[in-house]
């Protein structure tokens, strides 16, 4: 399994991680999602912001994840 990467690491050092499959864990600040497509916000604490993952009904587990609950 990969390492776990803290999104005030992929703001501050983008460059680092381009190109490249990473694993974020964080909190479900919004989860907006339709038919097609959806969006979520996630925080982990370590920055103010958060950051923001796009998902697509290509995805296998599509339908669960646009059911996520918001923390």
């Amino acid at each position: 399994m990969k390492d776990v990467v803290e999104i005030k690491s992929l703001f501050r050092e983008s460059e680092k991680y381009a190109d490249q499959e990473i694993v974020v864990e964080g909190w479900v600040r919004t989860n907006r999602g339709s038919n097609k497509f959806g969006f979520i916000e996630l925080n982990d604490g370590s920055f103010f912001k958060n950051m923001q993952i796009v998902f697509d009904e290509k995805e296998e587990n599509f339908k669960e994840v646009v059911n996520l609950s918001i923390r």
